[in-house]
């Protein structure tokens, strides 16, 4: 069924019949979150029956747009849920990384303080070690050189 091949009338009252619908599912909606965050129900029917007078649908539509309005608001909820779960497992992947990134400033540091002492000491496991008279630090795909300590103090280590 094309919307080309059906007579004009019919098109007029199908397109009513949605805009109603969807007006009286919004306001199904609209009412439902105002009564939940207010926590006072201003009606003296039930939603059904409130939806069915203000829009004159039959029991059908009005239940339909009651029902709808009611599974989005219920959907809108567990969604909550799961943005909030989200964000909590960012914020401690966040976390997680700031600490990994506050140790590594820290041991830098470390090694800072004894270059300025005029002993270079280096952690047992890190990547950071002298060979002779150069500073070598080593990543995974690539090895980086320095040939005197000012130039490791300066070129890395700040």
């Amino acid at each position: 069924m094309y919307k080309n091949n059906l007579p004009k009338e019919l098109l007029d009252a199908i397109s009513h019949a949605l805009l109603v619908f969807n007006r009286a599912k919004h306001f199904s909606f609209n009412t439902s979150a105002k009564e939940k965050r207010s926590g006072q129900n201003n009606r003296s029917k039930s939603m059904h029956l409130t939806v069915k007078e203000r829009f004159t649908l039959d029991d059908y539509y009005a239940n339909s747009a009651v029902q709808e309005a009611s599974a989005i608001q219920k959907s809108n909820t567990e969604l909550n849920k799961l943005y909030i779960s989200n964000k909590e497992t960012q914020i401690s992947s966040v976390k997680k990384k700031l600490k990994k990134e506050r140790t590594r400033l820290t041991k830098l540091e470390k090694i800072k303080n004894s270059f300025v002492k005029g002993k270079p000491q280096f952690p047992k496991n890190s990547n950071l070690n002298k060979m002779g008279n150069f500073f070598v630090v080593q990543f995974k795909k690539k090895t980086d050189i320095y040939y005197h300590a000012y130039q490791f103090e300066n070129g890395f280590l700040d």
